[in-house]
């Protein structure tokens, strides 16, 4: 399992550095195209926000994966031992159960946009919908990791 995960969190990093190079570079096309030659990209400002939702949803995945995610913990520290083991336990659980979530409906929304056209391309609207079924199987990788980690970690703590 750690291994998937280590494999996981390549991908997405690899993802990432693809998706912001090519939205930069496509920015920068979209202002010398605009302000220099007076003749915009049309499909340009399009495509940047659908590759920007990406890099959101990759980039939580990761922050899954990283523990990067902001947490407040100014109740949390007060608790008892147990009582933080059995938050952490239950935190876990709830991420790989949205993670579920977001692969379910995500591959409904994927399927309900089949024929419905983007913006100014001659693509379906299941390309942007695809990064939910995606970063939610991400998600569901790294927080079953988590889990591996927690059970192995603690299963011979749990009599404290």
């Amino acid at each position: 399992m750690e291994r998937l995960d280590t494999l996981t969190a390549r991908l997405e990093r690899w993802m990432l550095i693809v998706l912001l190079t090519v939205m930069v570079v496509l920015g920068l096309l979209q202002i010398i195209s605009r302000f220099v030659i007076k003749a915009p990209i049309m499909w340009s400002e399009a495509l940047l926000m659908y590759m920007f939702v990406w890099s959101s949803f990759i980039g939580a995945s990761l922050a899954v994966k990283e523990f990067s995610h902001f947490e407040v913990e100014i109740f949390v520290v007060r608790l008892p031992r147990m009582v933080r083991k059995i938050l952490s336990l239950a935190v876990y659980s709830m991420i790989f159960a949205f993670a579920l979530f977001m692969i379910w409906k995500g591959l409904f929304l994927v399927k309900l946009n089949q024929r419905q056209l983007m913006a100014m391309m001659p693509f379906t609207m299941s390309g942007p919908y695809v990064i939910l079924p995606l970063s939610g199987t991400f998600i569901a990788i790294h927080s079953l990791n988590h889990l591996r980690e927690f059970f192995s970690r603690h299963h011979t703590e749990w009599r404290d």
